[in-house]
């Protein structure tokens, strides 16, 4: 009955709340009904708040339904998207029903390599290029963030397991990122110390090329 109760109380929130949200882990464990059942459920709101203005986007799950055939995730070489040669792929799970959702390779030492090469070539144009022509590609990237918000934070909720609400604040996070960066360009342009009346003393920031980054993420 306890349980029961539970799943009332919690079906009622997710129609009063303004924000759509994908079912809490904690309340679907405690579910009489299977999970991909309970979660397809309480998903019907989310679907009605995520449905796109133009059919031409409904090209991203809004539902914790099961995919039928889950795409494997590719790499991306040259500006475009290209299989990997891996012989070990990692299978990605949905949190909330335990559907696959998509298989992740393990890539060859040839893709890393080859990789670091495409963004060590890409650098020399980019350090060419002015401030401000670089500004305004940021520009655009921040504008691309906000058009496909919700497909975003629907990504990371079917991927990571976290709620709609809280998907959206971590696109927040990341686009907050993006807008810091449209206005570094002025403090990027160097600085000049006088360390002494016949002497001074002149920085400046240059591009450093090709970097590695690991985004840790903290499974619930």
């Amino acid at each position: 009955m306890a349980a029961r109760h539970s799943i009332r109380s919690i079906a009622t929130l997710s129609i009063r709340t303004s924000a759509p949200r994908f079912i809490p882990i904690r309340a679907r464990m405690s579910s009489p009904y299977s999970a991909s059942k309970a979660a397809t459920r309480r998903l019907h709101v989310t679907a009605q708040h995520m449905k796109p203005a133009t059919a031409a986007a409904q090209s991203y799950p809004t539902t914790h339904e099961r995919i039928e055939s889950p795409p494997d995730t590719q790499n991306f070489l040259d500006n475009k998207f290209v299989t990997s040669k891996a012989t070990t792929w990692l299978d990605l799970h949905d949190p909330a029903t335990n559907n696959l959702v998509t298989r992740v390779p393990q890539s060859t030492n040839e893709e890393l390599v080859a990789a670091v090469d495409s963004a060590e070539k890409a650098f020399k144009p980019w350090r060419d290029t002015s401030l401000l022509a670089r500004q305004q590609i940021m520009f655009k990237y921040t504008h691309l963030i906000r058009e496909n918000w919700d497909r975003l934070a629907a990504s990371i909720t079917l991927e990571q397991g976290k709620t709609f609400a809280d998907a959206r604040g971590d696109v927040l996070r990341g686009l907050q990122v993006a807008e810091t960066a449209c206005g570094i360009t002025t403090q990027m342009t160097g600085e000049v110390l006088e360390v002494a009346k016949d002497m001074e003393t002149r920085s400046y920031r240059q591009p450093l090329g090709v970097v590695a980054a690991i985004c840790p993420f903290s499974e619930h």
